[in-house]
């Protein structure tokens, strides 16, 4: 009993963390099946595996190479799952598997050099590949590194692999590569040395500087690089904003330009009219009023850029045909800078329009509801829209960037939910019974409260 307990045990203790860790580091949407059905069938496979490692043992002499073959099998065989079960660029997959390997390997020389320093008696030939000392060795290697690997590099490099394309990480991968061959390397030259006994705990200490430092190079490699491309992102994102800032005040300047026009217009058709210098003056007046009527600047919030946006668009909607519903109640000032306004609201309201514009005019309606509640600013903005899909629950910009028709919507909702973030709030979307409705909180005065 005691032989088949410390192999069995000692198979599933090595193997398990390293079969397990493989899988976490990529996204859900990256497996086959969810993620909970791998990683419990990777259990109960290591266990069955485990429960049968004893018996496959028996008929072959005292000694480990078997052993030895039958883990090296087992490693094959998950391996061949894992290319299977992961839809990923094959050089993450690569990574991955380095990174575990390296795992793997240092917990076997750790426990193989601690059995040194340890009475021999403990480690028995009667138990073939894992005495009871080995298998509780191996507990305690996993029991102590396991954490600092999955906190250290698995965390990280799981953010690393979802967020960086193939393409972004050929330095990352070179770096990752060979550095964990450099290490393995210099800790096979270490073991196959004839250390005497004395020597040994300076080995050990050494193996363990060897492998904190490849650890400690994998967590600035996967953060740095992490680091960089979102403090690119972010200036990409800020650059795009000061663009559509410009567009859009542009646009509305525009519009301010052609309320001074008209006025002008009016006054001196107005004043030629009542001169009574002919009919088609009069009509000239008529259909310009109209025009100037329909651009006239109202005051919906107090907060002058606010208005000046709301104004714009809502002169868009009504050439567009669009049923519009709105209420504004900002208690004063937002609160924003008038750039990150500008962007936020114009951005969901120019995605809106462009939404109703697939609809026909009887179909279109848009519904927008802006207000303050303590120290924190609340938009709602619904549209119908021609998508007939439902999204399910709200959730971030990324789920409907990937199904714009161009960029342009992936760039305006990762701006709103820039700014959102930059405000201590949030931004979801939803699409769901043929209305795409956009929900932001924003907390400009969280600093004041």
């Amino acid at each position: 009993m005691k032989y088949y307990l410390s192999n069995s045990l000692g198979f599933f203790i090595q193997l398990a963390p390293c079969a397990l860790m493989i899988f976490l580091p990529f996204p859900e949407e990256s497996l086959r099946f969810p993620r909970k059905r791998i990683l419990a069938g990777t259990i109960v496979l290591t266990g069955v595996l485990a429960a049968l490692f004893p018996l496959m043992l028996l008929p072959f002499p005292a000694f480990t190479a078997m052993g030895n073959m039958i883990m090296l099998i087992t490693l094959l065989l998950i391996l061949a799952a894992f290319v299977w079960l992961v839809r990923e660029a094959l050089m993450k997959k690569i990574l991955v598997f380095f990174v575990v390997l390296f795992y793997a390997i240092t917990q076997f020389w750790l426990v193989n050099s601690t059995r040194i320093l340890l009475p021999p008696e403990f480690f028995m030939a009667y138990y073939r590949s894992y005495s009871p000392a080995g298998m509780l060795l191996y507990a305690a290697m996993a029991a102590v590194s396991l954490p600092v690997m999955l906190l250290c590099v698995i965390r990280p490099m799981g953010a690393f692999i979802r967020e960086m394309e193939p393409e972004e990480i050929r330095r990352e991968f070179l770096i990752a590569i060979l550095t964990t061959i450099i290490i393995l390397a210099a800790m096979m030259i270490v073991s196959d040395q004839n250390f005497t006994l004395h020597y040994y705990p300076a080995v050990m200490l050494l193996e363990l500087l060897l492998i904190l430092g490849q650890v400690l190079i994998y967590w600035l490699l996967f953060r740095e690089s992490l680091r960089r491309k979102r403090d690119s992102e972010r200036r990409r994102i800020l650059e795009l904003q000061q663009m559509q800032y410009e567009k859009i005040s542009q646009e509305m300047e525009n519009a301010r330009q052609l309320r001074h026009d008209l006025r002008h217009h009016l006054n001196v058709l107005g004043a030629l009219n009542a001169q009574g210098k002919s009919e088609e003056i009069s009509e000239y007046l008529k259909q310009y009023g109209a025009v100037y009527e329909r651009l006239r600047q109202q005051n919906f919030s107090g907060d002058p850029v606010v208005d000046g946006i709301l104004e714009y668009y809502l002169t868009l909607a009504r050439e567009e045909s669009i049923a519009t519903e709105y209420e504004v109640d900002l208690q004063g000032t937002s609160g924003l800078e008038a750039m990150d306004m500008t962007v936020l609201l114009g951005n969901c309201l120019e995605n809106a329009l462009k939404a109703l514009q697939k609809l026909p005019p009887d179909q279109r309606k848009l519904s927008i509801d802006l207000r303050s509640a303590k120290s924190m600013i609340l938009l709602r903005i619904q549209n119908n829209c021609a998508e007939t899909d439902d999204s399910g629950n709200p959730a971030g910009w990324a789920a409907f960037a990937v199904h714009a028709e161009s960029g342009s919507l992936s760039v305006g909702l990762s701006s709103v939910d820039a700014i959102a973030q930059k405000y201590n709030g949030s931004a979801l979307f939803q699409r769901k019974d043929g209305t795409f409705t956009t929900r932001i909180i924003l907390n400009p005065r969280q600093e004041e409260t």
